[in-house]
């Protein structure tokens, strides 16, 4: 008997914009809980699959393809949730939102194997529609209706990820309206007229609530006994904790404690802690996940963006520094966790309301890549392995010391498009636009337009005199302003 297929509806962030930020959805089906999150612009992915009683299921990607198979990959549920969390965790700002209609979609379960649809209806006449396929791929396809033409027409483009078929599927919507105003049909008015966009603002649509929230799955531990003392073992089987040939009680106790919450979950096991030269310590805590983290609120005047600047930096190049030690090697738990809150507070530095433009979106991308280094070591340490630390310390320290330099340089130019309200005393008035003429050469700003964004190494000596450079301007800005606090 053919079943049909179950089908889960998405949660779409930015589902106005024309690439949206997030995708999220969850349910209970295929014999268990069903949790899937996307960042189409950043191409990462996780699907979870969670039968109770049992590990989770994971299925993930960076590479932007479509879930094409059943999650394999055994990971405690507790892991899968931080998991979650961290492919939602800091997403980018809102993008263009230029086409008609709105972002719809399902993610659908036939048999065990998931599947993701798409739509979008972008003119009276046409639909914009992407499906993924069982190898991965996503196929754009727009339905030209035949009632304002001579005939129906349907193409279609595939492409590897995500995003680069709605692109494509912008194409063919191009192609197939032509004869008609095509511009005028598929664009939102008020993202290409500037006049009427002031009678007529742009409203974006409110939040919806995040489903992936009921997904909270826990993981389970117990104690087993080997040939030199008891061990607590997880989900998957590996060894979070190690006591001795007497500490039977103990172990169980730990097990408990964790399964119900109430001892911390990540700690190292016997081997990777005498890797470390911690001795197989009972109880030792690994570095906590990001998301665990908490973020300090950002900077909203020059004056602390470019502290906050020159501080990140300055631990940035002592992590690097201390990676580099045998003190580095042995102390690693200790260092990750430095580097995690690191990355916090870079993070702050680029949600300042003082930064925007291309330099803060290139921030994000090397937070980004730091933190998937920094969730990729420790998930290592948990599953039993032995991560190269100071490979991971020293990407972070690289990846932290180029975020906050193009962050430091994207609140300098935020500053330089203030204007003083028509309110304020008339002597006020001249003091920014004339101390803003001498630095029209912007001699400083010029060396990071030749860098590229994406580079996979970077030159720790060159961003250093980058962000010295770029926070002496933002101090410069404030001395002008009247400094701030």
């Amino acid at each position: 008997m053919i079943t049909k297929p179950e089908k889960f509806r998405l949660t779409i962030v930015g589902a106005d914009e024309d690439v949206p930020r997030l995708l999220l959805t969850y349910g209970r089906g295929c014999g268990g809980e069903v949790a899937f999150a996307m960042r189409p612009r950043d191409n990462v992915a996780l699907h979870v699959h969670q039968v109770k009683k049992a590990p989770a299921k994971v299925w993930r990607t960076d590479l932007g393809l479509a879930p094409s198979h059943a999650p394999e990959l055994d990971l405690p549920p507790a892991d899968a949730v931080a998991e979650i969390k961290r492919v939602k965790a800091g997403l980018p700002p809102a993008g263009p939102a230029t086409l008609r209609g709105k972002w719809s979609g399902y993610l659908f379960c036939d048999d065990g194997t998931p599947s993701v649809r798409l739509e979008r209806k972008v003119a009276a006449y046409g639909t914009l529609k992407l499906a993924s396929g069982r190898d991965g791929r996503w196929t754009a396809t727009f339905d030209r209706a035949g009632k304002w033409f001579t005939q129906a027409k349907q193409e279609s483009a595939e492409r590897t990820s995500l995003a680069e078929a709605i692109q494509a599927g912008m194409g063919l919507v191009i192609g197939l309206v032509s004869e008609a105003c095509s511009f005028r049909d598929t664009r939102r008015r008020n993202a290409v007229d500037a006049d009427y966009a002031v009678q007529h603002p742009y409203t974006p649509p409110k939040g919806s609530k995040d489903p992936t929230e009921r997904y909270q799955g826990r993981s389970s531990f117990r104690a087993v006994e080997q040939a030199d003392g008891w061990v607590v073992v997880n989900d998957v089987g590996s060894v979070v904790a190690k006591f001795g040939t007497r500490e039977k009680g103990k172990a169980e106790k730990h097990a408990n404690a964790l399964t119900r919450g109430k001892a911390p979950a990540a700690t190292a096991s016997a081997e990777i802690a005498s890797g470390f030269g911690l001795g197989g310590m009972p109880g030792l805590t690994v570095a906590p996940a990001l998301s665990d983290i908490p973020t300090p609120e950002p900077p909203a005047c020059p004056t602390s963006v470019a502290n906050i600047a020159s501080a990140t930096e300055k631990e940035a190049a002592a992590l690097e520094e201390l990676s580099r030690s045998l003190w580095g090697s042995t102390e690693a738990p200790e260092l990750l966790g430095r580097a995690g809150k690191l990355l916090r507070r870079a993070e702050a530095l680029v949600k300042s309301p003082l930064c925007s433009g291309k330099e803060q979106k290139a921030a994000w991308e090397d937070l980004r890549r730091g933190a998937d280094a920094y969730a990729q070591a420790r998930d290592a340490i948990l599953r039993g392995e032995k991560p190269d630390i100071v490979v991971t310390l020293r990407r972070i320290a690289e990846r932290v010391s180029l975020a906050a330099a193009r962050a430091a340089k994207s609140c300098a130019a935020g500053q330089q498009k203030i204007v003083v309200p028509p309110s304020s005393p008339p002597p006020m008035q001249p003091v920014w636009p004339t101390a803003a003429a001498p630095q029209t050469p912007a001699a400083p700003a010029k060396p990071p337009r030749t860098r590229k964004a994406k580079a996979p190494e970077v030159d720790p000596e060159k961003d250093k005199l980058l962000v010295n450079a770029f926070a002496d301007a933002i101090k410069q800005a404030a001395a002008q302003m009247g400094g701030g606090a």
